[in-house]
This record gives structure tokens, sequence and C-alpha cells, in this order.
């Protein structure tokens, strides 16, 4: 099973910055937001953004940050990008399965715009 290092993550402020500032790439669902923009490092970084504004209990919030790397574990990208994942009001009443659907539609369409 892959795992997720501490590589992997994007962790400093300045990092979600970078990606908030000019996102180069932009997928947006009904529960989620994707901003994308290309690495500065040779792999992938992952951030995830669940404001407790928009999913108020703290159990739903970390069920949904589980998922999302989750994902980022099992489907790489082949070019290196920094990717922050922010979920919206609508993820909170979803199940798991739902969840994974969107986020691997979600995914598949920002894999197909990084390596078009």
């Amino acid at each position: 099973m892959p795992t997720f290092p501490h590589t992997a993550k994007l962790s400093q402020p300045d990092h979600y910055r970078r990606v908030f500032d000019g996102p180069k790439y932009k997928v947006s669902g009904g529960a989620f937001l994707f901003l994308a923009t290309p690495s500065a490092t040779p792999s992938s970084r992952l951030g995830v953004v669940v404001a407790k504004k928009n999913i108020r209990r703290a159990v739903r919030r970390n069920r949904i940050k589980r998922l999302v790397r989750e994902q980022f574990r099992h489907h790489p990208f082949d070019a290196a990008i920094d990717l922050v994942v922010l979920a919206r009001s609508g993820a909170d009443p979803l199940d798991n399965p739902s969840i994974w659907q969107e986020l691997d539609r979600l995914w598949r369409t920002l894999e197909q715009k990084v390596n078009s």
C-alpha cells in the first residue's frame, strides 16, 4: 500500500500561498474544489483545507481529509504538481462511497488537464 510521506504534504503557509495566488489548474464539483500548480519539487504535494465553517464536526472533517489523502496515494500524477483540495459544505452529508466517487471524478478531470 502506498504511504503518505512528509515530503508529499504542503506543510508551510508559503506552499499554500503559491497555489492560491496563481493556480494553473482549477477543477470544481459540488463538494470539492481542486487548485493546482506545477510543483517546485520533483514530486507532487497535497494540501487539504476543510473549514469548520463548512463542516462543523471534527469527526467529519477528519474523515474527508483521510479520504482525500487516500485518493492522492492511490492515484499519483505523472507530472509533479502542488494540489490544494478545498472541501465545501456539500461534502458533509455525503457518505464515504459518494465522496470517493466525487473525488475520483474530479481527480480524472484534473489529470486530463495536467497531462494535456
